[in-house]
């Protein structure tokens, strides 16, 4: 029997898999990968429950991309989020993004936001995947305030800021690109491995650079990593499942 891995952050729903999305997911299955489905927008919301109502190792998370900050997207993210809270395993991705959005006007409504996510979050009592993309200090900073810890999904600080979120019970997520990204090396190398899960954010960043990702894939990342801590490739397998279903409250 394969050991089970988990991908806690994919996006199934995204339209590179339209031709071969049950080919995709028959794939991870049947190496025992788990995945978490990333639905970032309401128009994914009846695909992301159907394809976890479908199969048993596919959850999803519901939340909205960090850019879009159309209060009216907003308040209807947070509407379907209480409506399906008891399918959901987590609110997100939501959190700031500095590197699509650079006016300060903008930015300001970004923070407001996700205030409003960590808020829900803290409320309904659900795991909270945050997206931060040149802006970790701010997201980290908020978490904190609200003793709101999360997974920082395709984590990009420095490790100091990797550390900081982790003191307070954040957990931080590796892509596949670890295979050939030297600062995601030199996270999973110094991070400690009760602090760290998988994720591919399929269908990007890819082990393979130009190339489609897909929750597969994760093998990759366990092989990497087990070869930068010098530990066993179980090992890496085992607490990195651990971490994840400890995280997102799953048996």
């Amino acid at each position: 029997m394969n050991p089970i891995l988990f991908d806690v952050h994919c996006h199934l729903c995204f339209p590179q898999f339209d031709a071969d999305r049950e080919a995709v997911i028959k794939r991870a299955s049947e190496l025992g990968i788990q995945m978490i489905n990333a639905s970032v927008s309401l128009e994914e919301i009846p695909k992301a429950s159907m394809l976890s109502s479908k199969h048993e190792n596919v959850y999803w998370t519901l939340g909205l991309s960090a850019s879009k900050t159309s209060a009216e997207k907003v308040e209807k993210t947070i509407q379907a989020i209480r409506k399906n809270q008891t399918q959901i395993v987590g609110i997100g991705e939501v959190g700031l993004d500095y590197y699509w959005v650079k006016e300060e006007s903008r930015g300001e409504i970004e923070r407001k936001n996700f205030e409003n996510f960590i808020n829900l979050a803290v409320e309904l009592n659900l795991p909270l995947v945050v997206h931060s993309r040149d802006a970790e200090e701010d997201c980290i900073s908020m978490l904190a305030k609200h003793n709101k810890k999360a997974l920082l999904h395709c984590f990009s600080g420095t490790l100091e800021q990797a550390e900081k979120a982790i003191k307070f019970g954040c957990i931080i997520s590796i892509p596949t690109n670890v295979t050939h990204s030297k600062m995601r090396q030199n996270l999973a190398e110094r991070l400690p491995l009760k602090s760290i899960v998988l994720e591919t954010d399929a269908p990007y960043l890819s082990p393979t650079p130009k190339t489609r990702n897909e929750p597969v894939n994760i093998k990759k990342s366990v092989e990497k990593i087990a070869e930068l801590k010098k530990i066993s490739i179980q090992e890496v397998e085992n607490t990195t499942t651990e971490n994840a279903k400890h995280f997102f409250n799953l048996k």
